[in-house]
């Protein structure tokens, strides 16, 4: 016995298998009846009836399972190659004959089977179809694959159409898998069986009277379109220029009221013809229906109308092929040339509106104080979008017409096919993509909605902490902004990388490239600001210094104006501003005037002045004492004190150390402090000069100011001291030392 099973029978088999259920290792498979599709006759398939035939595929499937499950599947994903599509034999063709007729010729085999093979199945199923139970056409319907195109019923295939069939017909496979239906529909048609022939006088008295009021209403209706519509073409004659006034938009005219009437008149016209052919088609129908014989003359008539365009291998050739093209290019043209003057009406008055529109109420675009965009630039950008819409809606005008009119005629329909998938391929893939990407688009929606409503809670709570009403122990108030923006930014990374595979595109390769090459550049080019924002971290809960601090960083004394992750900008006394990288700053030490005078006790600042040995040290002490309990900024609590740093050879080196509570204003309080020292002095005629000047200075005044001098003082003379007098030396006619005057 052989038996040879088809493509379509393999996809049918693994589906049944695959609904099976397993029972203790054995498979029960519950197979519905079903015809096998384009298979050779077998000797048991001769003689067996359709029950037999299933019992017997049934036992085959139970055979073949366990060892050939693989094949199965195998051969059902090769049935939608073109290896199975190729043809397998190249023969004369064999006709399909159905009701002692030709409908078409199988001229290329499938797979195993030769054109005799598949035509003599697609003649059984036909039959089959023809005597079924239900006198009714079963609805036909061409369904497509990638190389092949199935003709299927409701409850089975009929046959296949494949690229092998339409290169042989020279057809596309959808031409021919529709020539095909139209075929086996005519066929069925004719072939259903017909009630007998009733004669005309036996015909029922309800059937006529039927009849003729649905005649009556004919009539009736043709002749209220024959009166009806001239009134409704002269109301809108009438309402030309009065009730149709237009269409305007903020005062500008879109279409003219002459327009809209002419289109009005053009659409009650259309309508007439619509409605009249119609209702001729609905009485038709219902007349025929009422008779039993003339079903028969129902089935003639379609086999007759449709017979020129049988022979003509469907409208691809031949007078009624170039009539009907030229009734619809001619259609076509008078659409086109309507729409081309609505284009030359509308757009102009499009522009004249939008220019003076801009004119006059157009605003300026800004930017706080700075101008972007006037209101001439920016009417002059929306009358060149006018233009370029308007060219656009030109070409595609110009486009869609041109396809239009190739595709009414069978010659020119493959090149109109190719015209029209140039646009709605692109088309088709774009809106696919986005249509695919819709459920990405709204996860990522959705993570950023959360993030966003997320961010503000935890604005909400630092700002809490900020303010003190929530207080954390160890967690000092000024952590609160900075740690708000560490949070955010580490917050918002994370939604980003959340929404990075919902990104459309992000899981292809050039787009993996793209994101390891920006990585790599990133991690280059981005060390030194990383470790800037790591010190910037650290020195944050470090808390060396806050903002408005006196500090002294490497050489640089000033006030901390500005602190980010990445820099700290001091502003010195001269009021420079210094920009240091914070990972300077942490690898530096640092001093912060600003935290002693605010902390006990206070800042010291401190002094040293040295004075000869001549002048007793408690006046020293004193007057150091008062100098500095009368500097602003010096507190009197804790009182300022003196230490003697030194005993040099010449002088003591006297140090005045003071308390201050303001670290930002340290040099106009040395300033101060510096000139009432030398009041001070200068009051107790002290003088802050060193010994070694006093020594060489005979005959010099002094250096005290004239205001603190007594009124009496002069200027001592310079004193000379023979120099005999020192040396002890007889007389030689010098002077000795004790014989020298002054």
């Amino acid at each position: 016995m052989k038996l040879l099973i088809t493509a379509t029978e393999h996809r049918r088999i693994v589906a049944l298998l695959a609904r099976s259920t397993v029972y203790g290792g054995i498979k029960e498979v519950s197979m519905p009846q079903f015809h096998p599709a384009e298979q050779l006759p077998c000797e048991t398939s001769r003689n067996m009836g359709p029950q037999r035939e299933d019992e017997q595929i049934t036992r085959t499937c139970y055979c073949i399972w366990a060892p050939f499950a693989f094949c199965f599947i195998f051969s059902s994903w090769l049935a939608t190659t073109d290896l199975l599509a190729s043809p397998s034999t190249a023969d004369s063709g064999t006709p399909v004959r159905f009701n002692q007729e030709t409908l078409f010729t199988i001229q290329t085999g499938l797979g195993d089977f030769d054109s005799a093979s598949r035509a003599a199945a697609i003649e059984k199923r036909l039959d089959r179809l023809a005597h079924a139970p239900d006198s009714s056409i079963p609805e036909l319907a061409v369904e497509d694959q990638e190389h092949t195109s199935y003709i299927v019923t409701p409850d089975e295939v009929l046959l296949v159409v494949t690229e092998a069939d339409a290169k042989a017909s020279g057809h596309t496979r959808q031409e021919l898998a529709e020539t095909y239906v139209s075929r086996i529909r005519t066929a069925l048609v004719a072939a259903r069986p017909v009630q007998p022939v009733v004669p005309a006088h036996l015909v029922g008295v309800e059937e006529l009277i039927s009849a003729t009021i649905a005649s009556a209403l004919v009539i009736a209706l043709m002749v209220a379109f024959r009166f009806g519509f001239p009134r409704l073409y002269r109301l809108l004659e009438s309402w030309r220029g009065t009730r149709l006034r237009g269409v305007s938009v903020g005062g500008m005219e879109l279409l003219s009221s002459d327009l809209l009437t002419d289109l009005l008149l053009l659409l009650s016209r259309t309508l007439r013809t619509a409605l009249a052919l119609a209702a001729f088609f609905v009485y038709i129908q219902f007349v025929v229906g009422l008779f039993p014989w003339a079903l028969r003359l129902e089935a003639d008539l379609y086999r007759t109308l449709s017979a020129p365009l049988e022979h003509s291998q469907g409208l691809r050739s031949g007078l009624g092929a170039l009539f009907f093209g030229l009734a619809l290019t001619l259609f076509a043209t008078g659409v086109f040339l309507a729409s081309l003057k609505i284009l030359q009406q509308l757009f102009p008055r499009l522009t004249d509106w939008i220019a003076a529109w801009g004119r006059t109420s157009l605003p300026t675009l800004k930017v706080q104080r700075v101008e972007l965009l006037s209101a001439e630039q920016l009417t002059d950008g929306l009358l060149g979008i006018l233009q370029a819409v308007r060219f656009l809606a030109l070409a595609f005008l110009i486009y869609f017409y041109a396809s239009s009119v190739l595709g009414f005629f069978p010659w020119t329909r493959q090149l109109s096919f190719e015209l029209f998938g140039h646009i709605l391929r692109p088309v088709y893939v774009i809106g696919g993509v986005f249509a695919d990407s819709i459920p990405n688009l709204i996860a990522i929606v959705m993570i950023v909605l959360v993030t966003r409503y997320l961010l503000k809670l935890i604005a909400l709570f630092f700002r809490g902490l900020e303010r003190g009403a929530i207080r954390f122990t160890g967690f000092h108030q000024d952590w609160a902004k900075p740690t708000y923006g560490i949070v955010r930014f580490l917050v918002i990374v994370f939604a980003a990388i959340a929404c990075f595979p919902y990104i459309p595109g992000s899981q292809s390769e050039g787009f993996r490239g793209i994101s390891v090459f920006l990585g790599l550049l990133i991690s280059l080019g981005s060390a030194a600001a990383i470790g800037n924002m790591i010190a910037g971290v650290v020195l944050t809960y470090m808390r060396p210094f806050q903002l408005g601090d006196r500090v002294k960083i490497a050489d640089t004394v000033g006030d901390v104006a500005e602190k980010t992750l990445l820099v700290t900008r001091i502003r010195t006394i001269k009021n420079v501003d210094i920009t240091i990288p914070n990972s300077l700053i942490l690898a530096a030490h640092i001093v912060n005037y600003s935290s002693a005078a605010l902390s006990p006790p206070p800042l010291i600042l401190n002094t040293t002045i040295t004075i000869g040995y001549d002048t007793p040290w408690r006046t020293v002490h004193e007057l150091l004492k008062k100098a500095a309990s009368g500097t602003r900024n010096i507190l009197s609590d804790p009182e300022p004190f003196v230490l003697q740093t030194a005993l040099n050879d010449f002088y003591v080196s006297y140090e005045i150390n003071a308390y201050t509570g303001a670290a930002n204003q340290m040099a106009v309080t040395y300033s101060e402090l510096y000139q009432n020292i030398q009041d001070a002095f200068n009051e107790a005629g002290v003088e802050i000069m060193s010994p070694h000047y006093s020594q060489l200075r005979d005959g010099n005044k002094t250096a005290v100011p004239d205001q603190y001098l007594p009124k009496q003082y002069e200027v001592p003379g310079l004193r000379i001291t023979p120099l005999g007098k020192w040396t002890n030396q007889p007389n030689d006619g010098s002077l000795s030392r004790n014989e020298a005057k002054p």
